[in-house]
């Protein structure tokens, strides 16, 4: 008997969101001769970027924990990378209240955690349980999380999720490796040692986590319970998955020319350009979520005053920004959401420096002789804190950013700091301006990443008109209702230029033509479980 879903929530309309999914995924390509057939065993090298610091997806909001972190824990939904619908994974089927305030799942039997344990109810409470509690210090998993009141057991198989206030988002993110169940023994350790291994139910193990140099994934033998969307069903191709971490793009390109690496993860769009040329099959991925932004800190003076906020969004021509730094291989954006987002609205027009310094004029900030602009002794001055090393030039990006705003008198100081540091002022409040992406196939991703509270921050925005739109799209599954909603909050943002879209990321994968099988999920990051190597 086939299970399906009972009296699903509704997914927020999405139309042509599939196709735009799949136009921003290039074709496999496959080597002349060799196997069609996948074949087991073997191990696949893959260079990229950055360490994710933590590889706990409970504690962790970054990207760099999901690549690794997705093949080792399983979630209670999953969602299909190819439509963006909503289809079982360990809960087999589920039921939402008309208020989206209580959620029952009822799960599948005959599945474990790689240290034996089963998945049962039991440990959906202890997760959610664990994200939720403050001393866990969730980054961004508490905030998909948001009202949550508690997780009730009902018999062998079934648990009810419920939420003080409508959580519309929860059942998309509760697809995500964030909100991805682990084996509730392994949280005995505490926090700090989740950050170094993760016990989850997916199709590999953490075998070593090494710091800033390379993170091992074995494959699990008995893994039954891959999604139906999956290319195969059973244990993984691959034997094992070595992540390295090589920051300079350079330095992973060349390694997989030179045969060292089988793979190049978030290869720099000039770099793939010339990778395709000499033969390399490159695989783009347009992501979903938070296109990246930059936000000036709207209640800090004098950045609080809209006036400046607008002039300095039609002082950075974004497209040149594409162009020139990314070959356009990245696209433009048009709204703080990606168009792969559900919801997505275009809201982004074409700036102007003569514009921006008209309204800087007409704001009483006069050009000084040094050319940066002043009014009353005070100089108008922006602190810049961004992570670096990163990736996508975003040294390059910031200087040419500094070079655009001081074209029309406003100073930019470039302060690149270490992930964590960076992190910690904004988790203060102490910041002047900033740059964000995120990655989520759910437009609720405004609320839980520029509202968010989560560990005691402040919100990136704070602003009540943005939180009434986001909060009504919460309130509902109503999809016209969702769609609404968002579309006023990305209007919101335009108009009060609470952010400044630049592009739309892009994950491009560069392989040799041994590897096979590469397959991105709905966040648009890859990942491995019907991967193989023809060799």
């Amino acid at each position: 008997m086939r299970l399906g879903i009972r009296r699903p929530v509704r997914a927020l309309a999405i139309p042509a969101v599939a196709a735009l999914i799949l136009a921003g995924c290039s074709a496999p390509s496959e080597p002349s001769g060799g196997s069609a057939t996948p074949r087991p065993g073997g191990t696949l090298t893959l260079a990229t970027d950055s360490d994710p610091g933590c590889l706990d997806p409970h504690q962790s909001p970054a990207a760099a924990a999901l690549l690794t972190g997705r093949g080792v824990v399983d979630s209670l939904v999953a969602q299909d990378p190819g439509n963006g619908a909503l289809v079982p994974w360990l809960a087999e089927s589920w039921t939402v209240d008309p208020r989206a305030t209580a959620y029952t799942f009822t799960l599948r039997t005959g599945v474990t955690f790689s240290d034996g344990s089963p998945v049962a109810p039991a440990a959906v409470k202890a997760n959610f349980d664990r994200i939720a509690d403050p001393a866990t210090k969730s980054l961004l998993a508490a905030g998909m999380l948001a009202g949550y009141t508690g997780t009730t057991v009902s018999g062998d198989r079934t648990v009810v999720v419920r939420f003080s206030r409508p959580n519309a988002g929860f059942l998309q993110a509760a697809s995500t490796a964030f909100l991805g169940l682990q084996a509730p023994a392994s949280f005995a350790a505490g926090p700090q040692a989740t950050c170094r291994t993760i016990v989850g139910s997916g199709p590999f193990t953490v075998a070593e986590y090494v710091p800033q140099q390379r993170i091992a994934l074995a494959r699990r033998a008995g893994y039954r319970w891959a999604p139906r969307f999956a290319a195969h069903q059973g244990d993984a191709f691959l034997e094992k998955v070595v992540v390295t971490i090589a920051s300079d793009n350079g330095v992973r390109s060349g390694s997989l020319r030179s045969g060292q690496i089988d793979a190049a993860g978030a290869v720099a769009p000039r770099d793939a350009v010339a990778l395709e040329r000499e033969g390399f099959p490159v695989h783009r991925r347009e992501q979903a979520g938070i296109a990246y932004s930059l936000f000036v800190n709207s209640v800090k003076e004098p950045w609080d005053d809209v006036a400046l906020r607008r002039a300095v969004s039609r002082a950075i021509d974004t497209a040149q920004i594409v162009k020139t730094l990314y070959q356009d291989r990245y696209t433009r954006a048009g709204s703080v959401l990606t168009p792969t987002t559900p919801g997505y609205l275009a809201t982004s027009t074409q700036p102007t420096a003569t514009e921006a310094a008209r309204m800087l004029d007409a704001a009483g900030w006069p050009v000084g002789a040094d050319g940066i602009r002043s009014r009353a002794g005070k100089r108008l001055s922006l602190r810049w804190s961004y992570v670096s090393p990163a990736r996508e030039q975003r040294d390059l990006l910031a200087q040419l950013v500094q070079q655009q705003l001081r074209a029309v008198g406003v100073e930019v100081l470039l302060d690149p700091a270490p992930v964590g540091d960076v992190i910690a002022s904004q988790s203060r409040g102490d910041w002047e301006m900033s740059d964000i992406s995120f990655l989520r196939a759910d437009a609720d991703v405004l609320r839980t990443v520029l509202q968010s509270s989560a560990g005691g921050r402040p919100p990136i925005i704070p602003d009540g008109t943005l939180a009434d739109a986001l909060a009504a799209g919460a309130a509902t599954t109503e999809p016209a209702v969702r769609e609404d909603s968002y579309h006023r909050a990305q209007q919101r943002i335009a108009e009060q230029a609470l952010a400044i879209p630049v592009y739309n990321p892009t994950y491009l994968l560069a392989v040799n033509k041994a590897v096979r099988g590469i397959a991105f999920d709905a966040q648009g990051l890859p990942q491995f479980y019907d991967t193989w190597v023809d060799r």
